[in-house]
């Protein structure tokens, strides 16, 4: 017997995936360009991908702000 997703699960991983994408995608928005590590169309495109993209993003993406 095969098993199929449960519908549910499916669901809420998608909206945790739009979630994290629209918090990646604000942030690169409002970041300066010099504080991005990378272009920031490049981020866009990772982030939208999966969400290991965005994740990404936020550990080595951005740079710490120069005081």
């Amino acid at each position: 017997m095969k098993r199929r997703p449960n519908k549910f699960v499916l669901a809420a991983i998608g909206v945790v995936h739009l979630t994290v994408v629209t918090l990646t995608w604000r942030d690169i928005r409002q970041r300066p360009q010099d504080q991005i590590r990378g272009s920031k169309n490049l981020w866009r495109v990772l982030s939208a991908a999966n969400t290991a993209g965005s994740g990404a993003y936020w550990l080595a993406g951005r740079r710490r702000p120069r005081t």
